[in-house]
């Protein structure tokens, strides 16, 4: 179910193709969780309360992470151009890129609310704290939730 991303715009925006194809792509996700649920042949198992809970709560965590990946697809924080600076969220002194500019930037798998969401972001290295850390944009730091 989750495996297209959009590209952003450099300012982090969506142009309305984009933004059409991936309401598209929403669509046939929603819709596939329809059928999923609603399938003739499956009914006999989704008889008790209990049984429909399970699958339906599965099925809007799937559609739940399939949006949030493709939110987070391509965010302009999550690799930075050479020209910007990132700061350690610890001490806030410049950071070492740790991934190539030519590589692309590693995966990352979080357990959120919705389930296990996996997107990418660039890894840095803190020379005078010794920490590695994943960008995460201007607004995060220690102690906000946000690293």
């Amino acid at each position: 179910m989750r495996e297209t991303f959009i590209h952003l715009l450099e300012d982090g925006t969506m142009n309305s193709a984009q933004r059409d194809r991936l309401r598209q792509q929403w669509l046939q996700q929603a819709s596939a969780a329809f059928e999923i649920l609603f399938d003739a042949e499956r009914q006999d198992q989704l008889v008790t309360f209990d049984q429909r809970e399970t699958l339906t709560v599965s099925l809007g965590r799937e559609l739940a992470n399939w949006l949030l990946e493709q939110h987070l697809a391509d965010d302009p924080a999550a690799r930075p151009g050479d020209d910007v600076p990132v700061a350690c969220p610890k001490c806030r002194r410049a950071a070492v890129r740790q991934t190539p500019a030519r590589d692309a930037a590693p995966p990352r798998s979080v357990t959120c609310r919705s389930g296990e969401v996996t997107y990418r972001r660039e890894r840095w290295r803190c020379p005078t704290c010794r920490i590695i850390f994943f960008s995460a944009g201007p607004a995060a730091g220690v102690g906000d939730g946000g690293v």
